[in-house]
């Protein structure tokens, strides 16, 4: 193939051999760039997923970050009405 190519130049006449081996250097070309561009395709929609998975866990991360303060605040709740408790019925017996 290095032959023909160095030969390009220089010879003037497409004979069938040639013409057979530029055919095949165009679909391996054509074949190459399609490849590149399932690759690219691919690679888009993995980074898009990727991109949808990440939102996910973001929205997950603050679902859970609002149930903790609530739990919070409700621990709080019943730790304030069990002292309440507690002192009344410390009042009352002393």
């Amino acid at each position: 193939m290095e032959a023909l190519l160095e030969k390009e130049g220089t010879v003037e006449s497409w004979n069938d051999e040639r013409m057979d081996e530029l055919s095949r250097r165009m679909d391996a070309g054509f074949e190459e760039a399609a490849k590149a561009i399932e690759v690219s395709a691919v690679k888009g929609e993995v980074a898009a997923v990727k991109d949808d998975v990440v939102r996910g866990f973001d929205k997950a991360d603050r679902e859970f970050a609002r149930l903790n303060d609530r739990l919070d605040k409700l621990f709080w709740g019943i730790g304030f009405v069990g002292l309440t408790i507690g002192f009344n019925i410390l009042a009352d017996n002393l």
